[in-house]
């Protein structure tokens, strides 16, 4: 019965956990650039089940033979970022940039620097090319980029050319192994240990006038949090009915 109860309780744990991971995926399922967290669900130990059983002997004694296993419920083992890509979406916007590969690397005014597949730049009052929530887009030199006020082109391999197709700068688009980054806010992530990142393979493909939309679909992240709530109900069930059962047997051995 203790089992049992150990077995419900580490079973609503882990699906009180997921219900989070899914309820950020569902509250970001319109985020440009936001990639989805997946958890990756494994079983707790198993206990062995043993039969005791009387043996001849010159005093009373028993012996233990295990006859099975039993399972003691599931547990989140990790937590992970699917990077797979979102739909792109046309904006015509002559500073919405969609990746197919690699990262933005971008920079805030305390020089920290994150990555990001949002793409929603604009010029700021000094020209500087940045983010929507302010962020300084680097170049291949690490330096912020600075744009005319006439409309630029961006080509697929991030080079920016001004109306003579002269080019002005090149956007500095990093690619990483999933390992490598670690999540730094809805839509930024940040370099494990300072990984520096390479090239993408193939180039970076980039879309100008496009952006890339949240790889979270809303109807299977609510199809899966109503899974995890039923789950998560069910377990609340059976260990409320063990409580009551082990209540109970307390109470009749106190009688006895």
């Amino acid at each position: 019965m203790i089992k049992g109860l150990y077995t419900a309780f580490t079973a609503m744990e882990a699906a009180w956990r997921y219900q989070d991971v899914l309820a950020n995926n569902i509250a970001n399922a319109n985020t440009i650039g936001f990639k989805r967290e997946i958890a990756s669900l494994a079983p707790q130990p198993d206990v062995p089940i043993s039969q005791q059983a009387p043996v001849p002997a010159p005093l009373t004694a028993r012996i233990q033979a295990v006859i099975g296993q039993i399972g003691t419920g599931k547990f989140v083992a990790e937590f992970a970022t699917d990077f797979q890509q979102g739909m792109l979406r046309q904006t015509g916007n002559e500073l919405d940039l969609a990746l197919t590969n690699g990262f933005f690397a971008i920079t805030d005014e305390a020089g920290t620097r994150f990555l990001t597949r949002d793409g929603r730049f604009s010029r700021d009052v000094e020209g500087s090319l940045v983010t929507s929530a302010g962020y300084y887009v680097l170049g291949e030199d690490g330096q912020p980029i600075i744009l005319p006020p006439e409309p630029v082109t961006v080509t697929p391999d991030g080079a920016i050319l001004d109306a003579a197709g002269n080019e002005l700068a090149g956007l500095l688009i990093r690619d990483f192994a999933p390992g490598q980054l670690e999540r730094a806010g809805e839509a930024y992530f940040r370099p494990v240990d300072d990984a520096p990142g390479v090239p993408p393979i193939g180039g970076p493909g980039l879309r100008q006038g496009f952006l890339e939309s949240s790889n979270a679909n809303l109807i299977e992240e609510l199809t899966s949090l109503l899974a995890v709530q039923r789950t998560y109900q069910a377990n609340q069930a059976v260990l409320a009915r063990l409580d009551t059962t082990l209540d109970q047997a307390a109470g009749e051995l106190g009688r006895l």
